[in-house]
């Protein structure tokens, strides 16, 4: 299938009218997601998907306060009840009062309770979304995986069988990882909308948006700030001269890319932050942070613990790998200032 034709169909379910939930924007969003953090696999579990639709839905279900002061528990379907959104709703209550601030902290500190919702939301996927996500007008046009089971079929049926995982068709896991940052945005306008409509709100577009998917800038804990200047011994990660005045926290890679808020993809910048912007850094940086990982993962994930932030390694590297693994000859890369460098294709991590 061309580029082209795989596109517009993506562009189909993205913008189709007459959806009812947005179920099939979590999953399409999951599956993309999915495939840059398992790179050169084209079998999704059914079960990884859950996970990744359910840590979309953990921070939707929080009671969300418009601008005119009023609480709105937000809607992500036209029926009065969803199976869903009540299993994240129930889990994100647990959460609270335990004081699980992070998924990992859910994981670990509400196992039993983690388990339970992933199951619901799988249970669901796997009856309806996922068979469904490429039916067009009513026929099934595989243009992602292939169609390996029918509308309501159980997990439980699928994993006695060994077959409880989406088979992407040739090729579409790396053309996912390329067009992941142009099409996630336009899933969470639509998102978006469809949320506000159903919930009876206006679009408040960025705090809404914020409040749904989060944010690029945000107020970094100043002991985040300073064990991560600590730890680079006062220098900027980028130009290696020492850091005047307040550090800055920058995206090493970009938020805008694959929204990433993990110790592991932040470093500490001077205004070399401004001068990167978005822009994939050079090797020689690549290769710095890639060395940090080795040499400094344990450093990182006490940074992390003392200033109660997310810590992800597995993630951060699996991000960057298929970033960097998918480059097209010809890509800027940021070296310093205002120059740039062109990525002569793919580099490995």
């Amino acid at each position: 299938m061309s580029d082209d034709l795989l596109l517009e169909r993506l562009l189909q379910v993205i913008d189709e009218g007459r959806r009812t939930a947005t179920y099939k924007l979590a999953l399409l969003s999951a599956l993309i997601e999915a495939v840059a953090l398992a790179p050169g696999r084209d079998d999704i579990p059914t079960r990884a998907i859950a996970g990744l639709v359910l840590e979309r839905y953990l921070r939707q279900v929080r009671t969300y306060v418009s601008n005119d002061g009023t609480a709105h528990e937000l809607r992500q379907i036209t029926n009065k009840q969803s199976a869903v959104i009540t299993a994240v709703a129930e889990l994100h209550r647990a959460a609270e009062e335990a004081n699980a601030r992070t998924l990992a902290d859910i994981q670990i500190r509400l196992g039993t309770e983690y388990e339970h919702a992933v199951q619901r939301v799988e249970e669901t996927f796997v009856r309806y979304p996922i068979p469904l996500l490429q039916v067009i007008g009513r026929q099934t046009v595989p243009f992602l995986y292939e169609p390996d089971w029918p509308e309501g079929t159980r997990v439980s049926q699928l994993r006695a069988e060994g077959r409880d995982a989406v088979r992407l068709l040739p090729g579409v896991a790396d053309r996912l990882v390329v067009l992941g940052p142009l099409l996630r945005p336009l899933i969470e306008v639509h998102w978006a909308a469809d949320v506000a409509k159903w919930s009876g709100i206006t679009l408040e577009d960025e705090r809404l948006h914020a409040h749904l998917f989060g944010a690029e800038r945000v107020g970094f804990p100043a002991a985040l700030r300073k064990g991560l200047v600590d730890l680079q011994d006062g220098r900027c990660f980028y130009c290696d001269e020492p850091i005047k005045g307040t550090a800055e926290l920058d995206h090493f890679l970009a938020w805008s890319r694959w929204p990433n808020d993990a110790v592991e993809n932040l470093v500490a910048a001077d205004r070399c932050n401004g001068m990167k912007s978005a822009h994939l850094a050079a090797k020689p940086h690549l290769d710095r942070w890639r060395d940090r990982m080795d040499s400094s993962l344990s450093d990182l994930t006490s940074i992390a613990e003392s200033a109660r932030w997310v810590s992800d390694p597995s993630r951060s590297r699996a991000l960057v790998t298929s970033t960097y693994g998918h480059l097209a000859a010809g890509t800027p890369l940021w070296v310093e200032g205002v120059e740039f460098v062109a990525a002569e294709g793919p580099i490995a991590v």
